[in-house]
C-alpha cells in the first residue's frame, strides 16, 4: 500500500454509494464478459489464503489500489468462459492473465462510475497473494459464483498536496 494512502485514507468503507457501485460493477462485469453471474454475500476468508490474487494500483487525481482474488475451485471455469476454451485446457499462465485482467477491467468500472471526472492512471496489474489491508477505510465486499467466491478490496485517497 502506498504511503500517501496510509496518511490519508477515505473511509469508502463507510460510503454507501461505493458499496453499491462495487456489488453493481462486479455483478455487471462478471456476467457480460466472464459469462457468470455473482451474488454479494457475507465474507468468509476460508478460502481466501489460497486464491490467485492481482493488485492494481492507480494514481492522478486519487490514489489508490485494488485487490482482486478469485478462489482456486472458480479460476478455471471463470478463465474458461473468458477465453471461449474448455476448463480442462486453461493453463497456469492464462489463469494468471484472467485474474489479472478482471483485476483491471473491475478497478477501471468501479473508479470511472465512482469518480468520473477524475483523470487517473491504472498499473498493470500483478499477481500476488492475500494482504490483509487496513478495515478502516477499505471497501471490501465478497461474491459468490456458481463456480466458486471472489473478493474484492479497494482503497481510494485524495493524493498528498
Amino acid at each position: 500500500m502506498p504511503a500517501e494512502l496510509e496518511q490519508q485514507p477515505y473511509t469508502m468503507d463507510r460510503d454507501p454509494e461505493a458499496s453499491e457501485t462495487a456489488r453493481r460493477v462486479a455483478v455487471e462485469v462478471l456476467e457480460t464478459m466472464f459469462f457468470t453471474e455473482a451474488e454479494e454475500v457475507p465474507c468468509k476468508h476460508a478460502w481466501i489464503a489460497s486464491a490467485p490474487c492481482a493488485r492494481i494500483r492507480f494514481e492522478g487525481s486519487h490514489l489508490g489500489a485494488m485487490l482482486l482474488c478469485v478462489s482456486a475451485v472458480a479460476v478455471d471455469p471463470i478463465a474458461a468462459s473468458f477465453l471461449g476454451l474448455d476448463p480442462m485446457e486453461v493453463t497456469d499462465a492464462q489463469r494468471g492473465q484472467m485474474v489479472q485482467e478482471l483485476s483491471n477491467i473491475l478497478c477501471g468500472a468501479i473508479l470511472s462510475q465512482l469518480r468520473p471526472e477524475s483523470t487517473l492512471a491504472l498499473s498493470s496489474p500483478e499477481l500476488t497473494g492475500w494482504q490483509d489491508w487496513p478495515a478502516e477505510g477499505t471497501l471490501h465486499r465478497c461474491f459468490r459464483t456458481p463456480e466458486g467466491m471472489l473478493g474484492i478490496s479497494i482503497r481510494l485517497a485524495a493524493p498528498s498536496r
